[in-house]
């Protein structure tokens, strides 16, 4: 419509293009995440793993934190997604992928749950702390843990307010680092992750820990749990 005449929007078309103009466009603002809103709102309430902490020491597997972090190697780089325990510090499981998604952090949690169902018999009722990235406020994310029963945190400060899982980032990968730069391929990657986790697991100690190794305590906190299991049952 010009000048109230009707006129062809292709002919308007032609004519930009000749004159080397463009329509002005406004540019859409992506909707908020619900979910983000939802945890702003809660403010200090959406950080549970502080409100536990406060109160008592978290049981074996009872509070969970995890995040991506960036590992470079000889083929390009990867990210990696680790489930890690507060109580023993082992981590559960893990993913390794070219982009940081919530299926690859699904991915890390469906191993997750098959090493807890194992070590414990049943899928304990956990505490997951996160940051507030994209995929931790996925719905696919949210939704799956929900269904599963599991309990949601989310930092206020970014990875300052996820210490412990910072922690082991930056000793995995000092330590780790020139192993991982070798790797020429995303499987090769893979199994340096799996050789420096058992490592990690097995033989180094944690001064956090008394100076054990985390599957000596988890060893440990899980037959003291199976104790307390049997003593209630008794």
């Amino acid at each position: 419509m010009w000048k109230g005449i009707p006129v062809n929007h292709k002919r308007v078309h032609r004519l930009l293009q000749d004159f080397h103009l463009s329509l002005k466009r406004t540019a859409r603002r992506p909707k908020p995440n619900p979910l983000l809103q939802i945890v702003l709102l809660a403010g200090d309430k959406a950080d549970l793993r502080a409100l536990l902490l406060k109160q008592r020491e978290p049981e074996p597997f009872e509070l969970l934190y995890t995040d991506f972090t960036l590992l470079p190697y000889r083929g390009g780089k990867a990210w990696f997604v680790p489930i890690l325990d507060h109580r023993t510090r082992t981590v559960v499981a893990f993913g390794l992928g070219p982009s940081p998604s919530a299926e690859l952090a699904l991915g890390a949690w469906a191993e997750a749950k098959a090493f807890l169902q194992a070590q414990m018999g049943r899928l304990p009722k956990a505490l997951v702390h996160h940051d507030q990235g994209g995929p931790f406020l996925s719905h696919d994310w949210v939704g799956t843990l929900l269904k599963d029963g599991q309990r949601l945190s989310y930092s206020l400060m970014g990875a300052k307010g996820n210490p412990v899982v910072e922690s082991f980032f930056a000793r995995f990968k000092g330590e780790g680092r020139d192993q991982f730069l070798e790797a020429k391929s995303l499987g090769e990657l893979k199994g340096v992750v799996e050789e420096r986790l058992r490592y990690y697991h097995e033989s180094r100690l944690h001064s956090g820990l008394g100076y054990r190794t985390p599957k000596e305590v988890m060893e440990e906190a899980l037959g003291q749990s199976m104790q307390d299991i049997t003593r209630e049952a008794g």
